[in-house]
């Protein structure tokens, strides 16, 4: 036998789903049982038994059930108004965290760029470094030659 769910037994009948929570309470019209889960139960033949005794017209909401649903939309308005303030709220706070950690970000990449520019002045300066050291040695070796070459022709003068 088909069984519904609260929500799609109101929507049957007709009703909100505070009506039939209600109705419920009340004992007007109380589930056929729950489900495993706790989940209030309607059965087929609850449905045709409350339509055939409403003359299968829909029942309508009291005032106060009415006053009821309308409070409780409200509520739950001013809830949802409170969560979404919460939520802004949270959205700024994370993008001052992203601000803050781009801009951290970007301090780390000068940072970066300042150590390999260095880097690169570094060995540039190793490199002339070297030039210099392999220039005055030739020029040394150049000096030696040429000392010996003058004794040489010194000795060959005497």
């Amino acid at each position: 036998m088909k069984e519904y769910k609260i929500s799609e037994f109101a929507k049957k009948i007709g009703v909100s789903r505070q009506t039939l929570l209600n109705w419920d309470k009340s004992g007007k019209l109380k589930p056929s049982h729950f489900s495993k889960k706790g989940y209030r139960l309607y059965s087929q033949k609850q449905l045709d038994e409350f339509l055939k005794n409403e003359n299968k017209s829909e029942p309508k909401e009291t005032k106060n059930e009415k006053d009821d649903f309308q409070n409780n939309s409200i509520n739950q308005s001013s809830e949802n108004s409170e969560v979404v303030e919460i939520l802004r709220e949270q959205i700024e706070f994370l993008k001052e965290q992203i601000k803050i950690k781009d801009e951290l970000f970007e301090e780390q990449l000068k940072a970066k760029d300042e150590i390999i520019k260095r880097e690169q002045e570094l060995r540039l300066f190793a490199d002339r470094k070297i030039l210099l050291l392999e220039e005055n040695s030739k020029a040394e070796n150049l000096e030696s030659e040429q000392e010996e070459k003058v004794k040489k022709t010194w000795w060959k003068f005497w």
